[in-house]
């Protein structure tokens, strides 16, 4: 499966779920905004939401800093 994330073709074995998907780039999922085909998905929703061939991904990660 091929999905685009922050302009990068991304390739995955199978369909996954946002919160996979997260969880093998390694990103922790209370930090991160989603935008999946132009919605916004809230991070109690990364579960629910299955990627899928040709999907495009936004993903903004939180970082604290002084």
């Amino acid at each position: 499966m091929k999905c685009m994330i922050n302009g990068d073709e991304f390739n995955f074995d199978e369909a996954l779920t946002l919160s996979d998907l997260l969880q093998s780039l390694e990103l922790d999922q209370e930090r991160i905004i989603v935008e999946w085909n132009d919605t916004l998905i809230k991070n109690d929703q990364f579960s629910n939401i299955l990627v899928r061939e040709s999907d495009r991904l936004e993903l903004l990660e939180f970082v604290g800093g002084g």
